[in-house]
């Protein structure tokens, strides 16, 4: 069976890691079909955006697999098939899977389903809409096995959370439930986990009403100022208004209101 599925459901791209019986662990398959999706959803102008989940209901992901994917990268194991030659291959493809490398502007609705711990934490913190089930938890216990969440909480954290709620997740190691991860800031909503997906597809079904490309805009410029200086954020911001104004969509918006109508954006 396949260690994610990956769905095309009208203009959303549904991603489920699929590792249930092994906690939704991150093994080399699992960072190569990853890694994969994102560049689909990235290049296909249909999917306007994309909702991660995973299967079950205990567990969202508790981190990579290291027995299986530290001997590759660490070079005390030698690949012995396709999926571990190409993590040798291709160092960064951790950078990939978790949005470091290249920055993923379609929006991504996260489905929290149970655990998300380590890299699941550090998963979660690549996303935008995030929903927690109720019984959802997160941690980052890295540091208690001598290592540090260097898959991008070291830099995302601090600057997605209040500092003193940041560091705390970072250096104390300790899980928190769904209920403080809102109060935290570091998800958006809490729901029943019987009504997780149906929310999500309902966020992925507003989302995808909007114009895709002011969508995309919003996000990048979201990222791409958080540390210039506010005149040259500023101007960035104006540079991607003014791209979106000239586009067929900033036209239909308008006139669809005129019309009395639901505007048809096609991303043009």
């Amino acid at each position: 069976m396949a260690v994610l599925l990956f769905e095309k459901r009208g203009q959303v791209a549904w991603l489920t890691l699929n590792r249930p019986e092994h906690k939704n662990l991150l093994n080399g398959e699992l960072f190569v079909a990853m890694a994969d999706a994102w560049e689909e959803v990235r290049g296909d102008d249909d999917i306007r955006a994309a909702v991660l989940t995973a299967a079950g209901d205990e567990d969202f992901c508790c981190g990579g697999d290291l027995a299986e994917v530290i001997p590759l990268w660490t070079g005390s194991k030698q690949p012995s098939n396709a999926v571990e030659q190409r993590l040798i291959d291709d160092p960064m493809i951790a950078d990939r899977v978790m949005l470091k490398a290249e920055p993923l502007y379609k929006p991504i609705i996260a489905a929290v389903n149970g655990r998300a711990l380590g890299g699941g934490t550090e998963l979660l913190q690549a996303t935008d809409i995030r929903l927690a089930a109720d019984t959802a938890t997160f941690a980052l216990p890295e540091p208690r096995s001598g290592i540090v969440p260097g898959a991008g909480s070291m830099v995302r954290l601090a600057r997605q959370l209040p500092y003193a709620h940041a560091m705390k997740i970072l250096l104390t190691g300790e899980p928190i439930g769904a209920e403080q991860a809102m109060a935290m800031g570091l998800v958006s909503e809490v729901v029943p986990g019987a009504d997780l997906l149906t929310r999500a597809e309902e966020l992925a079904a507003k989302v995808c009403g909007q114009a895709p490309l002011a969508l995309q805009a919003i996000k990048r410029t979201v990222l791409d100022t958080h540390t210039l200086p506010w005149a040259d954020a500023f101007r960035f911001e104006m540079e991607q208004a003014g791209a979106v104004m000239m586009t067929q969509d900033a036209r239909e918006g308008p006139r669809a209101f005129r019309e009395k109508r639901e505007p048809e954006f096609k991303g043009e």
